[in-house]
């Protein structure tokens, strides 16, 4: 314990003098405050990487993230920002990253259970692609993809994130394991394609989180697929990339909100198998149908964030299937959130587009989201997981669904006029996320 006491105190001690060495190079060069926080970013990524070779407890890991996080946290608040601080806070930007780094390099170790390979490769992608793809973009990226309200993402910028994520990938797994070299080139560019994207839909810091959880989920779940295997998810992807690009049709769509469609398909199927696609893919389907939009809504542009507060619910009790291994006793759940956000969107529009009276709003948003989402998923886990679901189970759920919709009805009371916007999205997510939650603690109990 001595020895790895040390070690905390030492990579503190390394990571607080790469602080003041940047600062310094800052004062002789005057680099813009972007070179400054990728350069700490890469070198403290760099650092990470020793952890499974000098700690075996989870615990000291914990403990040096929460001192790192202390320390951010002092740099962030206090007159230190102002100093030293400006190596990370300098960016005129609210961001969190440097936080959701430290929570990454934490739960990656912990979930790696000492694999090397699974450890590391997520850390690098995290570290090199994200700062190539910061520094490309800013430096050389003229095709500028997002919407006014989204973060800037550029197509040079995304198109070297995948090149260094798809050898980042592809060396490791080729030096130091057993795979295949067609598998690896396979893995490597799914993942590679993945992340990449994801990145692009990122925001306020979140790719810190998001990159390196999504390279650990598609790892492991790629693998130790057979060849045959992994050419089928290849054909999926390619196949869900079809379909975004004839989706970039609809005009109520940004470009980037078809690149987390996208990401939400492929990262579901991933996660939950093909058959967990149908909940996500309803929604996205008939949100703006049945019925058709008037003309009064045509104008509205749903943005990458919006379409995140209606899938991060779903993927979060996918993600939680995955782990426990229990995806027949969740898929009830993991459909009912995408009921919920179908019936929630329904209810909006019903009321403020179509002029229904509330309780019409409700009664049709309710049964939009059974209908649509919610029965057919029942039969779908019939035929799958070959097994009836608790007559208990079914009722409670399509009253929750009901619930919902009158959650929604009390939180738009004194709402005249509804505005398409992140605020009402996290609303909309807020009331799944709570009603999702009491079913799930219930399951797990």
């Amino acid at each position: 314990m001595i020895i790895e006491w040390t070690s905390i105190i030492l990579i503190i001690l390394l990571l607080s003098v790469d602080l003041a060495i940047i600062k310094l190079i800052e004062k002789k060069t005057k680099i813009d405050g972007e070179t400054k926080r990728k350069t700490f970013h890469i070198t403290m990524g760099i650092s990470m990487l020793i952890l499974p070779y000098i700690f075996t407890s989870i615990y000291s890991v914990a403990i040096l993230a929460i001192l790192a996080i202390l320390i951010l946290i002092i740099l962030k608040y206090t007159k230190l920002k102002n100093g030293i601080g400006t190596v990370i806070y300098s960016v005129d930007r609210e961001s969190w990253g440097e936080i959701f780094f430290v929570i990454s390099v934490l739960v990656i170790f912990y979930l790696s259970k000492g694999d090397k390979i699974l450890y590391s490769i997520p850390i690098l992608i995290l570290t090199l692609a994200d700062s190539v793809a910061a520094l490309i973009g800013k430096n050389y990226g003229k095709k500028d993809i997002s919407y006014m309200n989204e973060d800037s993402k550029s197509i040079e910028g995304s198109f070297m994130f995948f090149m260094t994520a798809f050898i980042i990938t592809l060396v490791p797994l080729l030096l130091y394991t057993n795979v295949g070299r067609e598998e690896t080139l396979i893995i490597s560019a799914i993942i590679g394609f993945n992340v990449s994207l994801m990145e692009m839909v990122s925001h306020s810091g979140n790719d810190n989180l998001l990159i390196p959880l999504t390279t650990y989920a598609l790892l492991v779940t790629h693998i130790n697929l057979e060849e045959q295997n992994l050419r089928i998810n290849l054909i999926i992807l390619i196949t869900i990339f079809i379909l975004v690009t004839i989706a970039n049709r609809v005009k109520s769509f940004s470009k980037l909100t078809l690149v987390e469609a996208f990401v939400v398909g492929y990262l579901t199927v991933t996660l939950y198998g093909i058959y967990g696609i149908f909940p996500p893919l309803m929604l996205f389907l008939t949100c703006l149908r049945f019925p058709k939009q008037r003309e009064n809504e045509k104008n509205n542009l749903y943005d990458a964030r919006i379409i995140e507060t209606n899938v991060l619910v779903g993927i979060i009790i996918a993600g939680l299937a995955t782990i426990t291994g229990e995806k027949a006793k969740f898929f009830i759940t993991y459909s009912l959130a995408y009921s919920m956000h179908l019936s929630i969107n329904t209810f909006v529009r019903l009321k403020y587009y179509f002029n229904l009276t509330e309780t019409k709003s409700v009664i049709g948003a309710f049964l939009k989201g059974l209908i649509i989402i919610f029965i057919p998923s029942i039969i779908i886990h019939k035929i799958i997981f070959k097994e009836d679901i608790q007559i208990i189970t079914i009722i409670i759920s399509i009253i929750m669904l009901l619930i919902s919709c009158i959650a929604i009805m009390i939180a738009k009371k004194e709402v005249e006029k509804e505005e398409i916007s992140i605020k009402n999205g996290l609303i909309h997510m807020k009331i799944v996320a709570i009603l999702i939650g009491i079913m799930t603690i219930a399951q797990l109990l």
